[in-house]
């Protein structure tokens, strides 16, 4: 970009020391450039209805803005309010503590499956107590033979290795 170091505002050569002289002269002359007749003129009775018309004005109710609105008070009063009434209302305890019986067993199935613990089942079976569990317990729940049919589709490959005798 170039730019023009040229002050294009120049003031003529010797202007300042001659300014003060022909102001001067200018200023003697007896002709002056201000005329000496009245420019501006006062209207006719200004002054004798002046009082008049300024009373008039003034008894008008002059219009006052307030330095707060109290509309606008009032409404950051309302959201207030309405905001401290919900956070009352709302139950913030709505719901007790959530215990291992308020899952579902689908939920806890879902989660074992899901998951990939990386454990065999003699690295469980260490795990569980043996005092607590009795054998018994698990074999007096009934099996139901849906679901037994069901694992054996699922995890069982070729049948013949149960060894399953037919007795019709």
């Amino acid at each position: 970009m170039n730019k023009n170091k040229n002050n294009p505002f120049k003031t003529p050569e010797g202007y300042f020391d001659s300014f003060e002289n022909k102001l001067m002269d200018k200023l003697s002359k007896p002709e002056s450039i201000i005329p000496k007749d009245g420019a501006f003129k006062v209207p006719d009775n200004y002054f004798e209805s002046f009082h008049d018309t300024l009373k008039g004005k003034i008894e008008n109710e002059p219009k006052v803005i307030p330095l707060f609105p109290i509309k606008k008070i009032i409404a950051v009063a309302a959201s207030i309010a309405a905001i401290v009434l919900i956070a009352l209302n709302y139950n913030w305890n709505s719901s007790s503590e959530l215990t291992f019986s308020d899952l579902a067993n689908a939920d806890i199935e879902a989660y074992f499956e899901n998951n990939d613990f990386e454990l065999s089942p003699y690295e469980i079976a260490e795990v569980l107590p043996v005092t607590n569990t009795e054998y018994s317990d698990f074999l007096s729940a009934p099996i139901e033979s849906d679901n037994l049919l069901d694992y054996l589709n699922e995890n069982v490959s070729d049948f013949d290795e149960l060894n399953i005798d037919y007795n019709e």
